[in-house]
């Protein structure tokens, strides 16, 4: 017993070992009427008792004289010589030399040393008569008779030789030479304990008194008659003595050498191959000697015609046993057959154009052709459908993908990564052709397994961010920084963040402009920092334009898109990300040096793309430098005018000029009435605080600049001098300075007056911080309404806006979920299937057709109960179907069947998600996303028909009908324009046959439909589920595998009844022949089947079994001359077909329990024409230990691990061929060689 007091794993040391019951073993030969038949004599066994019998008859001649018997009436008839050999027991010759055999290698019997010189005289005997009968044999059979001259070939080709070593044997049995120290000789003559072909002879008789013909004498010899051929045979020097009783000192030991050595072993193989042989053309031989041979005697025609004829009387005499079981099953039990089971289709209508809706009656009539007796046969829909003009038009799918390593990548690199197919029914998720044989494709995913290992999921990367609509970020030039700030109910403790997970995209004129991601980081426990920066050299940021940037967004602000990155060398960010709730973004940006500036002065407008004089040549008191942009007055902010001076102002006599600040407002220019810094003429930059106005407007303005006019009402600041320049006091100065050096009045104290040096700018620029805050955590409609800014989703079929007042949760997640509701808490998707629907005016009920590829859903998987969850398209919002909404045929995508929705009045075709104009249905699962068949075919207004029975050909139900036959309505109708029958029909059984009803009634007198014992079980499946072929139950014992292997294996849980199946070979797993697993779908049912038939007490496991490979390691050596490359294939092949035949055409099927020898293998391959030899052959048993490791270890004897398991090949075996040119000769080298 391992790990006893393990709740999850333990085995039981004194389990029951059983290896199931099968089909075939269903039927016990006793219940077949003639197993036991009132006489089961044949004509041949009346022939052969008739020549017994003559032999106690007395022949009385025409003078009333005993003379004799009547053996010479019927012994010489070529008839009787015939059935005598036809009649004989090849079965019972074989079992007696069997047990003889035995006898001898039983090493018990080594003290009963007459008893075993006996049974191998019997041996010899036995040999001995089977060569003479076939001889008499023979030369009785005239040279007309085919079976003469094949016998005769047999005896000189093959017998002879093998009777030649038999007789030697026998020599050196009797006088061994030289003596051994056993008394001799080793045994005794003896007659065979039973009749072969009506003789028993001794070997001495058969050799010595009676002699065989010529034909026994081999053709080296050179002897002509039998009494020459015997002497040669005593001629040692002619046939020298054989060491085939061994050197022995017991008697035990030399007759054990012998009845073990091969060389004796096949003498008796070779005679049983012929006397089989000989059995069955002598039968087919006496056949013809009835109608062909005309040679009979008068007499013995007259017998074999009355036996000929006697034959029918036998015949329905034997009828007495299947009429007792007819009369006890059906007159006494009443029970008689089942009934045919009528077949179904799936038929597909397709509406007139005009005609929005059409109902089908319960009953209507469909035709589907004619059956073999010429009539018409009939579907009828089997409720009452009503269609419309509703048609499936797109197939998309998002996965999610688990822990399952992919390929060559490092182990977790792909876990939670998404993956996206806009075209799911197409080989690489893009709209690529089907490739598989059936047209199939998984609803979830497109995963590519290479020998049981993932390779590759087939599908594009999902696309997936967020995108922030804002005027905040209308951005023309300069050196930018963005900086978005997200605070968060919460982020992840583990949060790794790097500036390589995103890319980051802003909307130019022309196209996406990717922008340089300068920070990603989590800044707090609840807030994440994103910074990105683009330079003066980068083009502008503009409004966004669907046409030019795609999306479709609902906006015409500029957008910031920020997308996840798939990255080859790192973990994908969403699973990190996913859960982040966002009450808040802070968008800020900041822009240095912005020259995207409409301005003007007093004069008009002024090109500030080279030097300018702000305020004129001759700046006065009062004269004005206006600055507008849409840009910068449109968001919250604080600003600078930045300006480079030519040269710095210098105002005459150093005269004080400040530049004071107006903000036009409502079109009128306001002073700042909270008094501003004093700012000089001569400074280099000029703040704009607005000095307790606003000279913002914070709303979006998309429009272009436009230069200061009378109609502007805001969005400017005036830069006004406080005062002139001083250049009339310069102008009085210089004159006076002139008529003192004309008057010649000028002092050394009179300096010449230098002018006014007005401004004159090189560069006026403007920098600017601004910053928006961005709520998401206030759901009241007043605040949607007032949002200036936009928060998006992005994903790879669409978008959708966030805000809390969209969605019932009434909060905003970082990024999009792929979750749902179900009994009140979310689950994540691991993956959704859409489902775009045209033509669909709700409410309105719509019957989906989901065809599958039957068997496909990975049997390993688990189905959660309940698992897939189904949900309709509310604007953006995914809203679940009520359970009275929806109707499921399928069993959850396991069988082909249909699916009803009643799709509410609220479903629309108003969204942004996924493609718009349609309505849409998502099927998401949380798990088990493998649990599902691939599909075929997903197609609306379907409806099931059954067939009709109009007095068909009682045939006609089971057969199916391939798909197109149903086409027409009996009665047509103009409303209806098309039937279609996309697959063939399923379902149909035509009437129990006696041998099934025989069975069927035999186990239900016993189990009386109720599973109790081992066998009530098994016999249950098999006769409900045909196509299960073989069923193993394990009572006590709890199976509850996972994906990983690990699970629940507990031999020791009082309660629990595990039932372990294998599908027959026409409904086997198509994925992997060496495992043949039971479809989930199949599985459920049986567990359903069951579940109905069992104790209240009895937990119930319906489970595929679990497979351990065996893998062989070796190095052959192959016979000269032949390719290795492909002998060595061949040689994988072999081993893999004698490991697993059932995965080959024509091979066996699966055992429970079985056991793999080391030496049988090394046999298997040793014997194969093409292998010279083998050496460092290995067998190893890969199997998951009770922790659900994988171990590997090498083993002489290899066995299941656990009671529910099967021995398969290896996909691969690990085989070397040795070149004898470079390998080294084997054999131990002599120590003295070294030295």
């Amino acid at each position: 017993m391992s790990n006893a007091t393990n709740c999850l794993q333990n085995t039981d040391s004194l389990k029951l070992i059983l290896e199931g019951t099968s089909q075939e073993q269903r039927f016990p030969p006793a219940l077949d009427p003639a197993y036991a038949p009132v006489d089961e004599r044949t004509v041949a066994h009346r022939m052969v008792f008739a020549q017994a019998y003559a032999a106690y008859l007395k022949y009385y001649n025409s003078n009333n004289v005993w003379e004799g018997d009547w053996q010479a009436f019927f012994n010489n008839d070529v008839s009787v010589l015939l059935a005598v050999a036809a009649v004989q027991d090849v079965d019972n010759y074989r079992s007696n030399i069997k047990g003889y055999f035995d006898f001898l290698k039983n090493r018990d019997k080594q003290s009963k040393e007459q008893e075993l010189k006996d049974t191998l005289g019997c041996l010899f005997s036995c040999a001995g008569t089977l060569a003479k009968q076939l001889d008499v044999l023979k030369e009785g059979l005239p040279v007309e008779i085919p079976l003469k001259v094949a016998l005769q070939n047999l005896i000189q080709n093959q017998l002879s030789q093998a009777f030649n070593k038999m007789m030697l044997y026998y020599r050196d049995g009797l006088n061994p030479a030289p003596s051994p120290p056993p008394n001799a000789p080793y045994f005794e003559d003896k007659e065979p304990t039973f009749s072969i072909m009506g003789a028993k002879i001794t070997f001495e008789d058969v050799i010595k008194k009676q002699g065989l013909s010529k034909d026994w004498i081999p053709k080296e010899d050179s002897a002509t008659e039998w009494a020459d051929y015997l002497n040669h045979i005593n001629d040692l020097s002619k046939y020298p003595s054989t060491p085939i009783y061994g050197s022995g000192n017991t008697i035990f030991d030399r007759v054990n050498h012998i009845a073990t050595h091969n060389l004796f072993t096949s003498i008796f193989d070779q005679f049983l191959k012929v006397y089989a042989r000989i059995v069955k053309e002598a039968g087919l031989a006496l056949e013809k000697t009835f109608t062909e041979w005309d040679r009979h005697e008068p007499h013995y025609a007259l017998f074999l015609a009355f036996l000929r004829l006697f034959e029918f009387a036998r015949t329905e005499m034997n009828t007495l046993t299947g009429r007792h079981l007819d009369f006890y099953y059906r007159e006494i039990l009443r029970l008689k057959e089942k009934a045919a089971e009528p077949g179904h289709a799936h038929l597909l209508v397709e509406l007139a154009k005009q005609i929005s809706v059409y109902e089908f009656k319960k009953g209507v009539l469909f035709k589907a052709g004619k059956d073999d007796l010429g009539k018409d046969a009939y579907f009828a829909n089997d409720y009452d459908f009503v269609a419309n003009q509703a048609k499936v038009m797109e197939l998309k799918t998002i996965y999610r993908h688990g822990e399952e390593k992919v390929g060559k990548a490092q182990s977790g690199i792909h876990q939670g990564r998404l993956y996206a197919s806009p075209v799911a029914n197409s080989d690489d998720g893009i709209g690529a052709e089907l490739t598989s044989v059936d047209k199939s494709w998984h609803p979830f995913h497109n995963k590519i397994y290479q020998d049981g290992a993932l390779l590759e999921i087939k599908m594009p990367h999902a696309e997936i961010g967020f995108a922030i609509a804002s005027h905040y970020l209308l951005m023309a030039g300069g050196t930018r920084t963005i900086t978005a700030k997200f605070t968060t109910t919460s982020l992840p403790n583990n949060l790794n963040l790097s500036t390589e997970d995103i890319d980051c995209f802003l909307t130019t004129e022309k196209e996406w402009f990717a922008g340089k991601v300068s920070e990603f980081n989590k800044e707090s426990g609840s807030s994440l920092k994103l910074k990105i920066e683009l330079s003066g050299a980068d083009p502008a940021i503009t409004p966004y334009l669907a046409k030019v940037h795609g999306y479709n967004f609902a906006t015409n602000l500029p957008v910031l898109l920020v997308k996840l990155k798939h990255r080859d060398d790192s973990p994908y960010l969403y699973p990190q990300l996913q859960d982040v709730v966002v009450n808040q973004i802070d968008l800020t940006v900041d822009v240095k040096r912005l020259k995207n500036l409409a301005v003007s002065n007093d004069f008009g407008p002024v090109d500030i793309s080279k030097p300018f004089q702000p305020f004129g040549a001759s700046p006065v008191e009062n004269s004005a430098l206006i600055i507008g942009s849409k840009e910068v007055f449109q968001k919250t902010l604080a600003a600078t005018v930045k300006v480079e001076w030519q040269s710095d102002p210098a105002p005459f006599n150093n005269k004080t000029v400040n530049v004071k600040t107006d903000y036009l407002l409502a079109g009128v220019w306001q002073p700042p009435s909270i008094p501003e810094p004093t700012t000089t003429i001569t400074s280099s930059s000029f703040p704009l605080l607005g000095g307790g106005y606003s000279p913002y407007i914070d709303a979006p303005d998309l429009s272009e600049s436009v230069h200061y006019n009378s109609s502007s009402r805001h969005g400017f600041v005036r830069l006004k001098l406080d005062n002139d320049f001083g250049q009339n006091e310069y102008e009085q100065a210089l004159s006076a300075y002139i008529k003192k050096v004309v008057d010649k009045t000028l002092t050394d104290n009179d300096i010449k007056p230098l002018p006014p040096i007005g401004p004159f700018v090189t560069e006026l620029t403007l920098d600017y911080t601004a910053t928006q805050s961005i709520t998401l955590n206030n759901a009241n409609k007043s605040n949607f309404d007032e949002r200036q800014a936009r928060f998006f989703h992005v994903a790879s079929f669409g978008y959708a806006e966030q805000h809390p007042f969209l969605n019932l949760a009434n909060k905003v997640f970082l990024l999009p979920q792929f979750c749902f509701w179900r009994d009140g808490a979310v689950s994540s998707s691991e993956a959704e299937l859409y489902i775009g629907l045209t033509d669909l005016k709700p409410p309105q009920n719509l019957a989906l057709l989901f065809q599958v590829a039957d068997g496909t859903a990975d049997p390993l998987s688990k189905k959660p109960d309940p698992h897939i969850h189904w949900s309709y398209l509310r604007g953006n919002e995914w809203i679940p179907f009520a359970k009275d909404e929806m109707e499921d045929k399928t069993g959850g995508l396991l069988n082909s069947g249909i699916i009803t929705f009643a799709l509410p009045r609220d479903a629309s075709d108003t969204n942004t998600l996924l493609t718009a104009g349609m309505h849409w249905l998502r099927a998401a699962v949380a798990s088990g996303s493998d649990a599902v068949c691939r599909l075929r075919l997903v197609a609306a207004q379907a409806l099931k028909a059954t067939f009709t029975d109009k007095g068909n050909d009682p045939t006609f139900p089971a057969k199916a009908l391939e798909s197109g036959t149903i086409s027409k309505l009996d009665q047509p109708d103009a409303a209806v324009k098309k039937i279609t029958q996309p697959f063939a029909t399923f379902g149909g059984r035509g009437k129990e046959d006696s041998k099934a009803f025989y069975t069927r009634v035999s186990e239900r007198l016993r189990h009386k439909d109720r599973g109790i014992t081992l066998w009530d079980y098994e016999r249950l499946i098999l006769d409900a589920f045909p196509q299960i072929y073989k069923v193993k139950c394990l009572n006590h014992l709890q199976y509850e595998p996972d994906e990983s292997g690990k699970g629940v294996y507990r031999e020791l849980a009082p309660g629990h009844v595990t039932i372990i199946t294998i599908p027959g070979q026409q409904v086997r797993n198509l994925r992997d022949p060496f495992r043949p697993y039971t479809s989930l779908g199949l599985l459920e049912e049986i567990g359903a089947f069951l579940s109905k038939r069992l104790s209240c007490f009895v937990t119930l496991h319906v489970r595929n079994p679990e497979f351990e490979e065996v893998l062989v390691k070796c190095r052959v050596h192959l016979n000269t001359g032949l390719d290795e490359t492909f002998y060595v294939e061949k040689l994988q092949e072999a081993i893999t077909r004698f490991l697993s035949p059932w995965a080959f055409p024509g091979g066996g099927s699966p055992s429970f329990g079985g056991k793999v020898y080391k030496s049988v293998l090394i046999n298997f391959v040793e014997d194969l024409p093409y292998v010279d030899y083998v050496t460092d052959f290995q067998l190893f048993h890969s199997f998951n230990d009770f922790h659900g490791n994988p171990q590997t270890i090498e083993k002489d004897e290899v066995e299941g691990s656990r009671a529910v398991s099967i021995l398969v090949s290896a996909r691969k075996h690990v085989i070397d061929a040795i070149n004898p040119v470079v390998a080294e000769t084997p054999g131990e080298k002599c120590p003295c060689e070294a030295t």
